[in-house]
């Protein structure tokens, strides 16, 4: 039994830390979204330089949208 509560412990913590990565990796794109845009690439560029499709772009530009709001609403 001690084992299984280990097992379940450690299961979570890399989870967490996946989890984390996932955000950061986010982050990281949306801060390059930002700079992309302030220098007017198009966006077949700026997917080239995400490694991102279509989809993903607009998510990203979604989300960045949401943050500004966010900043401005403080």
């Amino acid at each position: 039994m001690c084992n299984y509560s280990q097992y379940l412990v450690q299961k979570g913590k890399n989870e967490g830390r996946e989890e984390g990565r996932e955000e950061q990796k986010l982050k990281d794109k949306l801060d390059f979204l930002k700079q992309l845009e302030v220098f007017h690439y198009s966006d077949k560029r700026i997917m080239q330089l995400l490694q991102v499709d279509t989809g993903q772009l607009k998510y990203l530009r979604e989300m960045l949208q949401e943050k500004r709001t966010a900043i401005m609403a403080d």
